[in-house]
């Protein structure tokens, strides 16, 4: 595990909460503002990962990046838009193809952004329930079904969308289609009560011609390689969140030693005390299990799956937890429009994002029941001992 950034490092998230700044010094943010999102390209974020190759020392100098912007941006959409764009560069490192990977890996580095396709309206994230399907044809599939709740479907130059292959129903493909493929449609923009600046939308399929060359590695064994790009995304979710609350907690201090109340600045009371320590609390726990989880999904580590769901957990409900204890510090002008509330409503989009609370509770317990599952199937029925075999 990543216990001390090196020199290099460190240099990164201190050039990256300086853009931080600058960013959330830029004005009001209502829809995606392609400057902002620009800068990130311009600072050279892409450059980081080394596009084609993904070494892990690549992927620890953007972590390192992403947490020095994390802690003085004020955005966490911008964050959000960041995380999709790495988890699609890991997917496209580890399992695209040669060709995908000189069509998709320059276009990202280029700031384009693009959309995964997981949610479906009438099943949400159970990826084996989904319904769109992706049926064998001359040269290639056709695909048919629809996605919703997609970070950028509105304005993505390509999409990977998770379909379930009509020939083997229990079997998961994944697919790239471009903006401009005939018969995808693209939905209006969602309306959402925080992160108004973070687009997402529906897409739906109707009879699009998918060649063979468009389907990300085997066309029957696509969910290990969804689960593999996805929970980075996990992972650093809970990395952002320890951080998005710094410079309002760095406020929030301020503000208690400037507001009176029985004749003594507030910071001076315990109750207000124990706000302002537990949203520290929960910003140190929340950092150090997401490095963790960063750390044994880069090392590939048996339990890293679990680890990243567990690093989403506890950063969303940390996250939301400190955003209320501001809400509450701040008292009534808490409450009024300004960043305290937006922060609020921003937060509570950690709730579903990457998964909701449910889902990562089953797959850690999953995860959990693994070893004991594998156990017993290597007992013999007679005897009950472990096989040698």
């Amino acid at each position: 595990m990543m216990m001390h950034w090196s020199e290099t490092q460190a240099g990164l998230q201190r050039r990256f909460q300086a853009l931080g700044q600058e960013i959330a010094g830029m004005g009001p943010r209502q829809d995606f503002d392609a400057a902002r999102w620009h800068r990130l390209r311009e600072a050279g974020l892409w450059e980081l990962l080394g596009q084609r190759e993904g070494h892990a020392s690549a992927w620890w100098d953007f972590t390192a990046a992403l947490e020095g912007l994390a802690q003085t941006v004020r955005c966490p959409a911008l964050l959000l838009s960041a995380i999709a764009q790495a988890g699609m560069v890991r997917g496209l490192q580890r399992h695209g193809s040669e060709a995908q990977k000189d069509r998709y890996l320059p276009m990202l580095a280029r700031g384009e952004l693009c959309a995964t396709g997981i949610a479906e309206p009438g099943t949400g994230t159970d990826v084996r329930s989904i319904a769109s399907t992706l049926t064998p044809c001359p040269g290639g599939y056709r695909l048919n079904g629809s996605k919703y709740n997609i970070a950028h479907a509105p304005m993505a130059a390509f999409s990977l969308i998770v379909c379930r292959h009509a020939d083997a129903p229990e079997s998961v493909a994944l697919v790239f289609l471009d903006q401009e493929a005939p018969g995808l449609v693209i939905g209006p923009g969602d309306r959402k009560l925080g992160n108004t600046d973070l687009p997402t939308g529906s897409l739906a399929f109707h009879d699009v011609f998918v060649p063979h060359a468009q389907v990300l590695g085997d066309a029957r064994r696509g969910l290990r390689q969804l689960v593999d790009i996805i929970s980075l995304g996990r992972a650093y979710y809970g990395l952002v969140a320890a951080h998005l609350v710094s410079p309002f907690l760095e406020d929030a201090l301020q503000y208690a030693r400037g507001r009176e109340s029985f004749r003594e600045p507030i910071v001076e009371h315990q109750y207000v005390q124990r706000r302002l320590t537990d949203i520290r609390i929960g910003m140190e726990r929340s950092r150090w299990t997401a490095l963790a989880a960063v750390s044994k999904l880069i090392n590939e580590e048996p339990d890293a799956l679990l680890a990243c769901s567990v690093a989403k957990l506890v950063g969303s409900e940390d996250l939301i937890r400190s955003a209320l204890d501001l809400v509450r510090l701040h008292g009534s002008r808490g409450y009024q429009e300004g960043p305290v509330a937006l922060l609020m409503r921003d937060a509570l989009g950690f709730a579903s994002v990457g998964g909701t609370e449910e889902m990562h509770r089953k797959n850690i317990f999953n995860q959990m029941s693994r070893p004991a599952q594998a156990a017993a199937s290597t007992r013999t029925p007679a005897s009950g001992l472990v096989s040698t075999a």
